[in-house]
């Protein structure tokens, strides 16, 4: 006992010191502005804790290049790494390889279907397609056409948005018509096609549901060509172009996660997780907010639009 209590006494100034100087890298989907908050997040809780952050980006926002990216990541041999994975079951073997290599995983943004991770930060998505869905039969009056578009069946954050949004239709709103969804992945000009000749088929649709802020950008643009912003379209996610689709009245309303929590919360547990500190297995869920056209001015909604402009 006495060796054992000689031998914590001695590496607790080491312990100490790791605490200034663990390297602990952030790898993001891809580039979007939607990115730069939460690594805004990560970047300022390090700052708070003293640390210099790494932030690596994969080229392209492709399961294949983020699977090279966090293997070179590896090799790097870092104290920890929080990954947004592109894909939750293609990153699957790259979290197992993050395991092996005896670096601890938190996963943010995006959940993986295994448990080869310490603990993720991330929306409740089904919970916030279901928010979403509340919001937009409010405003038909709980009856007519709806189509949703979206991003890629593959990704699990907005495939649960599309799930949770279907659901709480079919649950609550039974004359409100989910027409179908139509997928896009990262094109958004495809998504303007897409959404152009839906309504152009489909002239009495009355609501659209936009999963993510690409897809926003491109219905916002399909309505403007077609002079249709008598249909009511739930974005996701804010950027300059949302929000500006928001004030000219095309979008009537987003449902706004919080990125910049995200990153920050994920920081602070790896660095917890590197200094060996056992955490809690499972997902914390950071938050979304509806924020409606009407009260697009307010103070507290523009800090949930713009975090990087609003912090102290």
């Amino acid at each position: 006992e006495t060796a054992e209590e000689t031998s914590e006494a001695e590496e607790a100034p080491a312990t100490e010191e790791a605490k200034t100087s663990l390297d602990i890298v952030f790898i993001p989907k891809g580039v979007a502005d939607y990115w730069s908050i939460v690594q805004a997040g990560f970047e300022n809780a390090a700052t708070e804790l003293g640390m210099t952050p790494r932030v690596v980006y994969p080229s392209k926002e492709e399961a294949g290049v983020q699977i090279e990216t966090v293997m070179d990541v590896i090799n790097s041999k870092p104290d920890a790494i929080v990954l947004a994975p592109v894909s939750g079951d293609a990153l699957v073997s790259a979290c197992q390889e993050i395991q092996k290599a005896g670096i601890p995983l938190i996963i943010a943004d995006t959940a993986i279907p295994t448990e080869d991770y310490l603990q993720s930060f991330m929306t409740d998505n089904v919970a916030a397609g279901a928010m979403a869905a509340d919001e937009l039969a409010a405003l038909m009056g709980e009856e007519g056409q709806v189509y949703i578009f979206s991003d890629s069946p593959a990704k699990a954050s907005v495939a649960d948005r599309v799930t949770g949004f279907e659901a709480r239709m079919k649950e609550a709103y039974p004359n409100i018509e989910v027409l179908g969804t139509l997928y896009s992945e990262a094109d958004i000009n495809l998504c303007t096609t897409q959404c152009v000749d839906a309504i152009t088929a489909n002239p009495d649709i009355k609501g659209i549901f936009a999963v993510d802020e690409n897809r926003t950008a491109g219905v916002g643009t399909a309505l403007i060509q077609l002079g249709r912003e008598d249909i009511f379209v739930g974005g996701f996610d804010a950027n300059k172009n949302t929000v500006s689709l928001m004030e000219d009245g095309v979008i009537k309303f987003l449902t706004v996660q919080q990125p910049y929590q995200m990153g920050y919360m994920a920081y602070k547990a790896a660095a917890d997780a590197a200094n060996g500190v056992e955490l809690e297995h499972g997902m914390v869920d950071t938050g979304c907010t509806i924020v409606p056209r009407d009260k697009l001015d307010d103070e507290d909604m523009q800090a949930i639009l713009f975090p990087l402009e609003h912090l102290n």
